[in-house]
C-alpha cells in the first residue's frame, strides 16, 4: 500500500469532493479518481460511495481513514524526534488563538530568540481552533476554558479579567475603579453581540440586573480602541488586550470595584501529540508571560 496513495485517499476524505482534492494535490481529477481505484482493488472494497457529485465515506473508508491518520501521526511522530536532534535550530510551529493579542508579545520574543524557527500564529474562534487540533493541523490553540471534549488536553495559564478601556482624559480616568452600576452613566461602546467577550459581559449584565444600550457596536477591537480614544464612549474589554495597547494610544485601564467578570484561559493540544521542542518552550514561555502577568495585575488593582 503506498503512501501516496493514502494521501490522495485522506484528501477526498477531507473535501469529500474529487475536484477540490484534486486541486489541493495539485494533480488532475481523472488521476485522482484512478488513485483511488487502485487503492480500493488493493484493500478489496468500496472506500466511497459516489450519488451525483456528492461523496460519502463507506464503513469500510471510516476504517481506512482512521488507520491512514494513525500511520502518518507516527510518521510525524518520527520527523519530529529526528528534528529534535538539532535542538532548537530548526522547527515549525502552528499556534491559533482566539485573539493573537494573547500570545503576539511571546510569539515576537521567542522569534527573537530563536529565528530559525517558523511560526504560524492564526486568530480563530474556539469552535475552529477544536476543529483544527482535532484534525492535527495545529501544534496547540489558546482558548477560552473549559474546553469539553475527550480527545483534548488543557493547561490553564491565566484568569482573564474585564475591565473598562476609557480615554485618559475621561473623568473615570482620575479614579482607582468604579462600581459597575456606574456604566449606566456614561456612553458604552461595544463588540457586537457575535463576540464571546461581549456574550462574557451580557451574561454578566444580566447576573446583576444591569440593563444597557450602547451607542456604538463594532466588530474590530481596533475600531472600538480609536472610538474610545476620542472619548465618543467607553468598552468594556479584556485586560491583557487593553495592558497590551493603552502605552501607545489615549487610554487607560479602569477596573471595577465590586464585580469580577472573568473567564479562565489556557493552552489546549491534541491528547497523545507528540509536541517538538520548539513548540514545548513556546508553550513554557507563555506559561511564564502569564504567570507574571497576574503578578502584574494584582499590582495594578492593589494600587
Amino acid at each position: 500500500m503506498e503512501i501516496r496513495r493514502l494521501q490522495y485517499f485522506i484528501a477526498v476524505c477531507k473535501y469529500l469532493h474529487f475536484t477540490k482534492a484534486a486541486e489541493s494535490l495539485h494533480i488532475a481529477q481523472p488521476t485522482l479518481s484512478q488513485q483511488i481505484q487502485m487503492l480500493e482493488q488493493e484493500v478489496d472494497a468500496q472506500l466511497f460511495d459516489r450519488v451525483g457529485k456528492k461523496v460519502m465515506l463507506t464503513s469500510a473508508g471510516r476504517i481506512l481513514f482512521r488507520h491512514s491518520m494513525r500511520i502518518f501521526d507516527t510518521m510525524e511522530q518520527a520527523k519530529t524526534e529526528i528534528s529534535q536532534l538539532n535542538g532548537l535550530e530548526r522547527g515549525q510551529i502552528k499556534v491559533a488563538c482566539f485573539g493573537t493579542y494573547l500570545a503576539m508579545e511571546t510569539v515576537i520574543a521567542f522569534h527573537k530568540q530563536y529565528p530559525k524557527i517558523h511560526i504560524e500564529l492564526e486568530q480563530l474562534s474556539t469552535g475552529q481552533i477544536r476543529h483544527k487540533l482535532l484534525q492535527n493541523e495545529l501544534d496547540f490553540g489558546v482558548v477560552f476554558l473549559p474546553l469539553a471534549d475527550k480527545e483534548l488536553e488543557a493547561i490553564p495559564l491565566y484568569t482573564e479579567k474585564m475591565i473598562v478601556m476609557a480615554a485618559k482624559n475621561h473623568p473615570f480616568a482620575a479614579k482607582k475603579g468604579i462600581a459597575f452600576a456606574q456604566l449606566g452613566t456614561v456612553p458604552l461602546v461595544m463588540m457586537s453581540e457575535d463576540f464571546i467577550i461581549r456574550r462574557i459581559f451580557d451574561q454578566a449584565c444580566q447576573e446583576n440586573e444591569f440593563a444597557f444600550t450602547p451607542i456604538l457596536e463594532l466588530s474590530q477591537m481596533e475600531d472600538l480602541r480609536e472610538m474610545v480614544e476620542q472619548n465618543i464612549g467607553i468598552s468594556v474589554l479584556p485586560y491583557l488586550y487593553v495592558h497590551s495597547i493603552c502605552s501607545h494610544y489615549n487610554i487607560c485601564i479602569v477596573p471595577f470595584t465590586d464585580i469580577s467578570i472573568e473567564r479562565k484561559i489556557g493552552i489546549v493540544y491534541r491528547k497523545g501529540r507528540h509536541m517538538s521542542a520548539a513548540a514545548l518552550k513556546l508553550i513554557e514561555k507563555l506559561r511564564v508571560f502569564f504567570a507574571e502577568l497576574k503578578l502584574e495585575q494584582a499590582v495594578h488593582e492593589n494600587n
